[in-house]
């Protein structure tokens, strides 16, 4: 199953901080999951865990401990951790991990007009597979400049606590959205994002 196919089938991403969300994924409907802690020693097991309850899993590169910012601690991610993919902010890092052959989310911070022209032309360096935009919350004119050169799947994801957050998210244009907590990964959402 690919990224597109995973939030097809539920638009809420499991956005995992710590050892009792991890264990609170397994029953729950998200397809994807996006491990936002772990280290060098523990991620091969998490991995290896949220695989084996069948779902997507999205390492966060920037919040991983104990690799350093090059091709060689990229080439160990996916030759001996092997996740479905990471996450990043770094555009030399989503470069280089699509060059590796990872599938790679680029994650950006819109706080104002100006950083939505900056995230274009950081996407058009970087190449990602997708984009994850923070805070979920923005307008959706945002989504639409983002798509304006590429169809990606954008990822909403921050500030969003409520239902009506994630509903308004996808319908300003997200593909998905990104939640922790798992209060909302369950939701039933009966819409086309």
């Amino acid at each position: 199953m690919e990224f597109k196919e995973g939030i097809r089938r539920h638009p809420v991403i499991a956005a995992v901080r710590n050892e009792k969300e991890l264990k609170r994924l397994e029953n729950s409907r998200p397809q994807i999951c996006f491990l936002l802690f772990g280290d060098i020693n523990t991620l091969p097991s998490m991995v290896d865990q949220v695989r084996g309850m069948g779902k997507q899993v999205y390492l966060h590169l920037d919040l991983a401990q104990g690799f350093s910012n090059d091709r060689a601690a990229l080439k160990f991610i996916h030759r001996e951790i092997g996740p479905d993919g990471v996450v990043s902010t770094r555009t030399h890092l989503v470069r280089n991990a699509r060059e590796e052959g990872l599938f790679v989310i680029q994650r950006l911070f819109i706080p104002d007009t100006m950083s939505v022209e900056t995230g274009k032309h950081l996407l058009k360096q970087s190449k990602a597979d997708a984009v994850e935009v923070m805070p979920g919350i923005v307008p959706a004119w945002v989504y639409d400049e983002l798509r304006r050169k590429r169809e990606l799947p954008i990822v909403a994801g921050g500030l969003l606590r409520q239902a009506g957050d994630v509903v308004q998210a996808l319908q300003n244009g997200a593909s998905a959205v990104s939640v922790s907590g798992g209060d909302l990964w369950n939701l039933d959402l009966q819409m086309n994002p």
